[in-house]
């Protein structure tokens, strides 16, 4: 109990020598204090959310796209579900992997032939 005491006297010191240092930062803590930290925490994680998903759109994606087709080519098994078929069935997850169909089934038909001498 001593440990998070301590820890929440050094934060709030360093918060303190912050906005003593910059005081434009006065304004901020007055916004985090009146709408509340987890609604602050959650403004930024949209904008985070946001700008990956635009980074993914227009530079992840083209580039990965051509490895998508091949493996569709070369793996009959391999498929991305949507989120409706996920909630549905978790399992089809296991097509998200590539050539993990092909594993589990090449292990579940070959049968190994063991000699007992």
């Amino acid at each position: 109990m001593k440990f998070k005491k301590w820890m929440w006297e050094i934060t709030t010191i360093a918060v303190v020598c912050a906005l003593l240092l910059n005081p434009e930062l006065v304004s901020l803590a007055l916004f985090v204090d009146a709408v509340g930290l987890d609604i602050f925490l959650l403004l930024i994680e949209v904008q985070i959310v946001a700008v990956s998903g635009y980074y993914f759109h227009t530079w992840f994606k083209p580039i990965l796209m051509p490895f998508y087709r091949c493996l569709l080519k070369v793996d009959p098994y391999f498929f991305i579900p949507t989120k409706d078929s996920v909630g549905k069935y978790p399992m089809i997850l296991c097509h998200a992997v590539p050539f993990l169909m092909l594993l589990i089934i090449g292990v579940t038909v070959a049968k190994p032939m063991i000699d007992i001498v």
